[in-house]
């Protein structure tokens, strides 16, 4: 990235150009030069200028209050509103990652227990309602049996002899 951008800055995207013919923003800025001039506001100049070596002054102009995208923001001013638009999407793409890996996750945990815990209930359920059968058949052959030998009770309560 280093050398791309040595190289880039070497080829002289600014050097080769006739800005000093424009004598308004407008023109400098919108005109047929667009992207390789820059208007200079304190001395009302539009000068060369290269994108990669001219990111804070701009040589030739007495201040560092130029216009390079626009006549309306001067070029400071861009760059601080594209670092502040860069940040708050990386802010945003970093609250959309923790949501996503974080509270859909715990979401999903508990609908994941929750089920798991339905479906140990329900098997609970149909053991005890198989025992409460089999203790039912168990009661009417005991009675059977004890029908059979006489040992019938008239009273729950009552003792056998």
């Amino acid at each position: 990235l280093a050398t791309f951008l040595a190289v880039l800055a070497s080829t002289g995207l600014a050097d080769d150009v006739n800005c000093a013919a424009e004598t308004s923003c407008k023109l400098c800025i919108n005109g047929t030069l667009s992207g390789k001039c820059a208007w200079c506001d304190a001395d009302s100049k539009c000068l060369p200028y290269n994108p990669i070596t001219d990111i804070k002054t701009l040589e030739g102009c007495s201040t560092n209050k130029f216009y390079a995208s626009n006549c309306v923001l001067d070029h400071n001013i861009v760059i601080i509103a594209v670092g502040i638009a860069v940040g708050l999407v990386a802010l945003a793409a970093a609250a959309v990652t923790i949501w996503c890996c974080c509270c859909r996750g715990r979401k999903a945990r508990k609908k994941k227990l929750a089920d798991a815990d339905a479906e140990y209930q329900a098997r609970m359920d149909q053991i005890s309602a198989k025992h409460d059968t089999l203790r039912e058949e168990r009661q009417a052959k005991n009675d059977a049996i004890r029908q059979k030998y006489g040992l019938q009770k008239s009273s729950p309560y009552e003792r056998f002899d």
